[in-house]
């Protein structure tokens, strides 16, 4: 008898770690991606300074970009990140405001 009791309260504790796990994972996830994000606004800023792009719309077209990218990466999983790509993803975020984040490519 005390074996069926321990089964059930045993599953019931590895269910309860496993859903610990994936909020963890989650929270994990959060933090790579806003990190992942705080790079690349970083690099952005470089890339935009040499583009020629006035230093009042950098930081607007930077966030353009970042949201492009990542409308990208979710749409698709590939991510594509050089010098050219996000040359061109600033221009059109200029283009376009720099706040309708709308750039397709």
């Amino acid at each position: 008898m005390t074996e069926l009791i321990k089964k059930p309260a045993f599953l019931l504790l590895v269910l309860t770690a496993l859903a610990g796990c994936e909020v963890a994972s989650d929270m994990a996830g959060d933090a790579i991606q806003g990190e992942v994000r705080a790079q690349y606004l970083a690099r952005c800023e470089g890339v935009a300074e040499g583009a020629g792009i006035a230093a009042e719309r950098i930081a607007s077209a930077c966030e353009c970009s970042a949201d492009n990218f990542a409308s990208d990466f979710a749409a698709d999983g590939d991510l594509d990140i050089n010098r050219a790509r996000i040359e061109e993803v600033l221009q059109i975020c200029v283009q376009n405001g720099a706040d309708t984040g709308s750039a397709e490519g």
